[in-house]
């Protein structure tokens, strides 16, 4: 088997962490990733957003380093370059690994945020980076780079992701022929669960969707986070139809890859599911042809209800 090979994204504000950006990156390689910061190319305006959104696009995981500057904002959307490259990862379901610096580290003044109302947009920025599953808090270097390595490593671990790698004639022979054997056992699945009868008999469908239990681990969300923040994280059992019921009064209309987790997330009021979490649930839903996914103009992917989640919908919630 041919070894995959990982994209990463880098991101944090520049001149501040110039250095932790060059140790990241090299920590990196070691890992058999292929790193893709936008070292010398800093987004300033719509123009240069849009090309690193692209190379975004190409990346497996994103790493976010936050030190204790805001950065350059946008004037149109009035939040930081970082903060944007941050949403828009979270928009296309990528994998986010976050590495924040310790409030009680001293830095030098020009690597502090001086204006008050970066600093609140900063905290406010940490304290939702931070509620993400695979989110740290390092002191110096040393602690940034063992960090980072352990995290990568677990990263590729538990959410694998497609990688790339060299590939042949005959490799991709075998993968046209994997893919159209599982394009027919969807269409299958799909046409079995649109059999549902009215009174919900069918036992395809009841034992996906009325019967199957699944696990959500949710953290406290926290407005202002320091290194000394106790978080709570709990962890909650449902079936796919009472969680459905739920969700689903609040997906009408069209929704984006952040607002479905959302969605997700304020089924315990209060907390924040975890994003791996978040991504099992909607792979279910879309399973039983409960929700789709599609490219708006935007060129973000979002989801929406199909007629049978509509379907569902009323009939759980009469």
């Amino acid at each position: 088997m041919k070894k995959i090979k990982y994209q990463v994204f880098i991101s944090s504000t520049y001149s501040d962490l110039h250095k932790e950006r060059k140790q990241v990156l090299d920590i990196l390689l070691m890992a058999d990733c292929i790193p893709a910061g936008m070292e010398n190319f800093v987004a300033t305006d719509d123009e240069q957003f849009n090309v690193i959104k692209k190379v975004i696009d190409l990346c497996d995981y994103y790493v976010l380093i936050l030190g204790k500057r805001y950065g350059s904002v946008n004037e149109k959307t009035g939040i930081s370059y970082t903060e944007m490259e941050y949403n828009y990862a979270i928009d296309k379901g990528i994998p986010v690994l976050v590495f924040a610096i310790d409030d009680s580290v001293e830095l030098e003044n020009d690597k502090v945020e001086h204006d008050d109302i970066k600093k609140g947009k900063l905290a406010e920025f940490k304290s939702r980076a931070m509620q993400n599953r695979l989110a740290s808090i390092w002191k110096d270097d040393t602690d940034l780079m063992g960090k980072v390595a352990i995290a990568i490593m677990k990263a590729k671990n538990e959410i694998k992701r497609p990688g790339w790698h060299r590939g042949n004639d005959d490799e991709r022979e075998k993968l046209i022929k994997e893919i159209t054997v599982l394009q027919k056992e969807n269409e299958t699945l799909r046409d079995k669960l649109h059999l549902v009868n009215v009174d919900g008999k069918n036992d395809d469908f009841d034992i996906m969707f009325r019967e199957e239990k699944i696990e959500l681990h949710y953290t406290e969300r926290v407005l202002v986070f320091t290194s000394n923040t106790v978080i709570n994280r709990i962890t909650i059992t449902t079936t796919l139809e009472e969680l459905f019921k739920f969700v689903s009064l609040r997906l009408t209309g069209i929704n984006k890859i952040h607002e479905f987790e959302e969605t997700i997330s304020a089924y315990r009021s209060g907390y924040h599911v975890n994003t791996q979490d978040a991504l099992i649930v909607r792979n279910r839903f879309e399973q039983l042809g409960l929700i789709e996914s599609f490219i708006g103009k935007d060129e973000i992917e979002k989801i929406r209800l199909t007629d049978f989640g509509k379907q569902m919908m009323n009939e759980l919630n009469k």
